[in-house]
């Protein structure tokens, strides 16, 4: 999960689905009307080579089990299948394995393709499986994707093409996580001789994708080539070849775009819409994202912990404006941290969507409201520190807006910036968020279902509960939804706890931003949804 997988992982948005337009609502009658689609026109030719921008800088490692960042999916999840696939549309489909059953609550069967292999020619076979699975429980390994295998009891070989996996207590989030980086799959051989090596630049990988590792300059580029034995022919990349080059400056990486300099990139600087949309070069599109922008209350004592003291700095800011203004246009107020992007593929879509519209809508501000829910909170201290990471202009500016606000309405809220990795700190080590109250955050949903992300806020002692938020009635209908089996009833548990737990403002939820992806006109084919962070969206790209 990604509260920007906490920096880089956690958070969520509202979004129109394919085809609709959508802007900011409240306050935003000079944001632009934005197009959402799910993808480009698909692809007819190859072509020899791409370009492509990592925005967020080079990835530390395209091992699946350290991966879970912006880069580091956007490479590797064209080298390393899962189990099921991602579609545009936040549904799931077969991938790795032709089935995933839910046998009964506790028990999960998965059923491998017959005919899968590797870059080196060997069979993928359920060894492999189990082996890349169990990784993920291995506290050595300290994978990234260790949460989603917390209620997991056992995994195990049933057959030649066969894996069971039994859990202590049933979670039914666990399939649809499969989808994503906790379910891919790499070569039991290969991994072991790499050792920590593997996924690096001198270990390298063995995976079964529609491209393969090839050079890897640290610092300079990754070039990913296409894998012309790829078991999937209907799939088979359309690019011979992909560089992807490194390139955090907005305005140099701008200017790379404008020139065709570089052929395209996912999460455009929002700086450059604008510049991009005017663009003869190529072309910005907007797609549905999970990704959000939130302020959190990361302390269990002082104002931030009282929920009216963050009911009214939610109250007290204009979700519309802060749209047109930090956003450019390209997102839309959210109700809540779990976007409805993350539901659209389930069955149980219209029971989602109705207890999200029934939940309070507080997009536009109301400052007496505010004012008098601090009033009626009379904290001990009116004096609050929001951090952000130093650098990050559009945070930087969420900041602003919320020390604006707070102002408003009797608070004063300082803005301390920390170095990216000290800010990264924050979200793993308590002690350094000692003499915080909020931070400015983004993060994201990388593979559907409602159970992904609430889990982290809503339990006691959960990765994200920084506020010691513990309800009763909440536990037991999140502990209902996620052992329940059947999709309807799982649903109106997660909706009942939603309806207790959403206006406690756990996160302060601003917007959701749209994805935003630049593609020169030579190509096309590559998804617009944020759907491309877990899948092989690369191998989609190609000629007109």
């Amino acid at each position: 999960m990604s509260i920007h997988r906490v920096i880089a992982s956690a958070l969520i948005a509202g979004v129109a689905l394919a085809g609709c337009s959508a802007g900011g609502e409240s306050g935003s009658a000079s944001a632009p009307k934005i197009e959402l689609v799910e993808t480009t026109p698909a692809a007819t030719g190859e072509v020899a080579k791409v370009t492509w921008a990592l925005p967020s800088g080079e990835p530390a490692s395209l091992d699946p089990a350290r991966t879970g960042d912006y880069s580091a999916n956007t490479v590797g999840t064209n080298l390393c299948e899962s189990l099921l696939r991602l579609r545009t549309d936040y549904s799931t489909a077969p991938g790795l394995a032709s089935e995933v059953t839910q046998k009964d609550p506790a028990t999960v069967v998965i059923t491998l393709r017959d005919g899968v292999t590797f870059w080196d020619g060997s069979a993928l076979t359920a060894d492999d499986v189990v082996y890349s699975l169990k990784r993920n429980m291995d506290p050595k390994i300290a994978s990234y994707a260790a949460h989603v295998y917390a209620n997991v009891s056992a995994i195990e070989k049933t057959g030649p093409l066969e894996v069971t996996v039994r859990f202590k207590i049933p979670d039914v989030q666990f399939v649809p996580d499969l989808a994503g980086v906790p379910g891919a799959i790499i070569q039991q051989k290969f991994a072991t001789e790499a050792g920590p090596a593997f996924g690096t630049p001198s270990g390298g990988l063995m995976c079964t994708g529609p491209f393969k590792l090839g050079a890897w300059q640290s610092g300079q580029r990754i070039t990913i080539e296409r894998n012309d034995s790829y078991w999937d022919s209907a799939r088979k990349a359309k690019a011979v070849a992909i560089d992807f080059v490194p390139l955090t400056d907005s305005s140099t990486l701008t200017s790379a775009l404008l020139s065709g300099e570089v052929d395209g990139v996912y999460g455009a600087p929002v700086g450059s819409i604008a510049a991009l949309q005017r663009s003869e070069t190529g072309k910005l599109y907007f797609g549905p994202s999970t990704e959000t922008v939130s302020l959190g209350a990361v302390a269990a004592e002082g104002p931030a912990a009282d929920p009216r003291i963050r009911q009214a700095l939610d109250l007290a800011i204009d979700k519309g404006s802060f749209v047109t203004s930090v956003l450019k246009g390209a997102g839309e107020p959210l109700k809540t941290f779990t976007p409805p992007l993350a539901w659209q593929g389930s069955p149980a879509k219209a029971v989602y969507d109705a207890g999200y519209a029934a939940l309070p809508d507080t997009s536009r501000a109301d400052l007496d409201a505010a004012k008098k829910l601090v009033t009626e909170a009379a904290p001990s201290r009116t004096e609050l520190v929001i951090a952000t990471p130093a650098g990050d202009q559009s945070l930087l500016q969420t900041a602003t807006i919320a020390q604006a606000a707070a102002q408003q309405i009797g608070l004063t809220l300082t803005i301390k910036q920390l170095q990216p990795a000290e800010f990264a700190g924050l979200f793993y080590d308590p002690a350094l968020r000692k003499g915080i109250d909020l931070i400015a955050t983004t993060g994201y949903l990388e593979v559907p279902g409602a159970l992904y992300y609430a889990p982290g806020f809503v339990f006691p002692g959960a990765a994200f509960n920084w506020t010691n938020y513990e309800n009763p009635e909440v536990i037991a209908n999140m502990a209902a939804a996620t052992s329940a089996t059947d999709p309807a009833v799982s649903a109106e548990k997660f909706v009942a706890a939603q309806a207790v737990f959403a206006p406690a403002k756990l996160q302060i939820t601003l917007a959701g931003s749209y994805n935003r992806l630049f593609l020169n006109k030579r190509l096309t084919g590559a998804p617009a949804s944020f759907s491309y962070i877990s899948s092989a969206w690369a191998a989609e790209v190609g000629a007109p």
